[in-house]
């Protein structure tokens, strides 16, 4: 697949990924790194990577970036819960607590973006270079970031728009379910 990072075009397969990493040794986990892939039975944070296989500096990209290019060849990446070390046990306790409802659509039908009460769920999170990354997970891809939360929500809504406005020139509909149930793990 070709990819371009910060201006500068790659081509990269998943196999250029595990013969990047092989005999590599992981960066340790500290409270920089976040995301991360399991490759030979380890887990190396999502810059590693990227870094490995293209001969880029860690400065020259974000780990937006990683991420995008990873998930796109196929990696699943794992995060890590910010502040904690990864979980020892394989079984984390999950307990329910008061749950918020589901983003659904409110409309004629399910899935009928075109009224004006449509409600979306959007997530916010803190890459490990500082940035706001705000997805919509009913919408696949539709991601944006920002410097703040308030430039992340911005510019997630013109991304929701922009993903929208596409539906309806193809006349597509909404994926069916936006459930979704927030757990607490003890680590």
């Amino acid at each position: 697949m070709r990819f371009v990072i910060r201006g500068t075009s790659f081509s990269m397969t998943p196999a250029d990924v595990l013969d990047a990493t092989r005999g590599a040794e992981p960066q340790p986990v500290d409270g920089r790194h976040r995301y991360f892939v399991r490759l030979h039975e380890r887990r190396y944070p999502i810059k590693q990577i990227l870094r490995l296989v293209t001969g880029l500096p860690a400065a020259g990209f974000g780990a937006q970036d990683a991420h995008r290019v990873l998930s796109r060849l196929g990696f699943r990446i794992d995060q890590r819960p910010a502040g904690a070390e990864w979980p020892q046990t394989a079984h984390p306790v999950l307990e329910r607590r008061d749950l918020p409802a589901p983003a659904r659509a409110v409309g004629e039908a399910a899935g009928d973006y075109r009224s004006d009460g449509l409600r979306l769920l959007v997530v916010f999170e803190t890459d490990e270079d500082g940035w706001v990354v705000a997805s919509c997970p009913t919408l696949p891809g539709c991601h944006s970031q920002g410097r703040t939360r308030e430039e992340a929500l911005d510019n997630v809504l013109e991304a929701i728009r922009g993903y929208l406005a596409s539906m309806r020139e193809h006349d597509a509909r909404l994926p069916g379910s936006t459930e979704y149930q927030v757990v607490e793990v003890r680590a």
